[in-house]
């Protein structure tokens, strides 16, 4: 009897196998001619283990500096590190697409934000009713708001943590940045803050709870069919609900809140970025998943952007030896305010240079971005079938020794004071890509990052010194498209103020 059920089992066994075998060639065909890894050429094992080990980033640099411009990283992956060929692919007018890649970003697994939509349709409609918000056109004191905040985070550092030759007094400084990012974008969202610098504490377990699951989200992004059975309602029952983990859940609930007292009959009227949305159209349910997302997305980004400009600026003597007498000497002839406003700031050409800089040299962030398009395309000169997910180096475009000069992979500043105007803008370009500037996906949470980034420098390199506690081990910084960075100590000392604007 076995002999007569394996006589019939097997021959079915054998052609499903020869069918994944023949599927496996036909895919490995299809982009034979880009060259990559060989394991990627007949899997997506590779990426995976890429995005899932904390150095994707250093992983995809690496792997343009052996194959070229354009690499194969999955079997119908390639990623591109030709900013060039970034911007063409990223172009307003672009017949390119979001991938699927990106429905594995949904905060909420049912539905769409912003950050997660592949209707461009869909998209374009939201960003027209955030849009006005993010700008700070409709919003009542948006500089006075992150101003609040700056000056919390010094007030911390002033009480807590100053050390002196007779009281040492680390400080973890990767939490205290993220406390403060979390309480600019949740006061911008919300009309409130969540208090973390006031507590200096992760008082919610947010900041916990997304250092445990982004990496795991952004791994299954690779996966589609793990994020379809993720979010398949039909199965809603069988997973945990968002709202009710620690942590994040805790901070939906209040963006959840915060949303239902904009509607109903008995609706607030505030004139912030919820009420800026509202006025322009923002349904209920699309306010909950756009302020949810301006958190993860706002806070972590300009966290890891302040954190690791910062770490530059201390390992490069001359830039904070250069960096402090600028500041000095324009808090002495009154050229800036307490806190710097936005302004000013801009006219700081050193303190631009080294905002750019710090950009270039650690992308905030480094997710593959993937767009896709109906017909077959050329890029980087070579033939890219319809359907292929196309990505983004962040690390090898902002280190392109043709676009900043030989010393790319030096912080230097300079480079962009010393740049000829068109030299300038060309490296403007690129750098922006950091926001996908120049795109019809431009990051919409630019004008506010770039508003922290002018004030959050000047104002704690004007009132303190740092010096990293260990220069060999300054920190852990783990890559899951988002950076996840802590162990980041130093010792915080007060300087001499200006007797003007102090």
């Amino acid at each position: 009897m076995l002999p007569l059920q394996l006589s019939t089992v097997l021959p079915g066994f054998g052609a499903v196998l020869l069918l994944l075998v023949i599927l496996r060639i036909r895919a490995y065909r299809r982009l034979a001619h880009i060259p990559g890894p060989v394991l990627a050429r007949w899997t997506d094992l590779w990426l995976i283990s890429a995005q899932s080990s904390g150095r994707c980033n250093y992983i995809l640099a690496d792997a343009m500096k052996k194959y070229g411009p354009i690499v194969r990283i999955g079997t119908d992956w390639v990623v591109v590190g030709d900013p060039a060929e970034v911007r063409k692919i990223w172009a307003v007018r672009s017949q390119w697409t979001r991938a699927p890649w990106y429905r594995g970003l949904r905060l909420d697994p049912y539905r769409d934000s912003t950050f997660s939509t592949q209707d461009e349709a869909f998209h374009e409609k939201l960003r027209a009713k955030l849009m006005p918000g993010y700008a700070g056109k409709d919003v009542d004191n948006l500089h006075a708001l992150i101003d609040e905040s700056v000056l919390d985070l010094v007030h911390l550092l002033e009480t807590k943590y100053v050390s002196t030759d007779a009281n040492y007094r680390p400080v973890e400084l990767a939490s205290k940045i993220q406390y403060f990012t979390l309480d600019v974008i949740s006061n911008l969202a919300f009309g409130s803050k969540l208090g973390y610098v006031r507590d200096d504490a992760d008082t919610y377990g947010y900041i916990k709870t997304t250092q445990q699951t982004v990496p795991f989200l952004m791994t299954t992004c690779l996966m589609p069919t793990v994020v379809a059975i993720i979010q398949s309602p039909k199965l809603k029952w069988l997973l945990p609900d968002a709202e009710n983990m620690v942590g994040i859940g805790t901070v939906m609930k209040m963006a959840r809140d915060a949303v239902d007292r904009r509607f109903g009959p008995k609706a607030e009227i505030r004139r912030d970025m919820l009420g800026s949305f509202v006025a322009h159209g923002l349904t209920q349910q699309e306010a909950y998943g756009e302020c949810i997302a301006q958190i993860v997305a706002g806070s972590d980004t300009t966290a890891t952007a302040i954190r690791s400009t910062l770490l530059f600026i201390m390992t490069s003597p001359h830039v904070y030896a250069r960096f402090q007498t600028e500041i000095d000497q324009r808090v002495a002839a009154g050229q800036i305010s307490s806190p710097i406003t936005d302004a000013e700031a801009k006219n700081f050409p050193y303190l631009q240079a080294i905002i750019r800089e710090g950009l270039r040299m650690y992308p905030p962030a480094t997710g593959l971005l993937p767009k896709v398009s109906k017909k077959d395309e050329i890029v980087c000169g070579a033939r890219i079938p319809a359907g292929t997910n196309v990505a983004w180096a962040p690390w090898a475009i902002m280190h392109s020794s043709e676009v900043f000069g030989q010393d790319a992979e030096i912080f230097r500043p300079e480079r962009w004071i010393e740049a000829s105007e068109d030299r300038k803008k060309l490296m403007d370009q690129v750098v922006m890509l950091d926001f996908a500037s120049g795109s019809r996906w431009e990051c919409l949470g630019k004008n506010v990052a770039m508003i922290e980034l002018n004030k959050t420098y000047v104002e704690l390199l004007r009132r303190f010194d740092f010096t990293l506690i260990d220069p060999t081990n300054p920190w852990s910084s783990f890559n899951a498209a988002f950076f996840i960075q802590k162990d980041y100590n130093v010792r915080v000392t007060p300087r001499k103020l200006s007797s003007k604007n102090t």
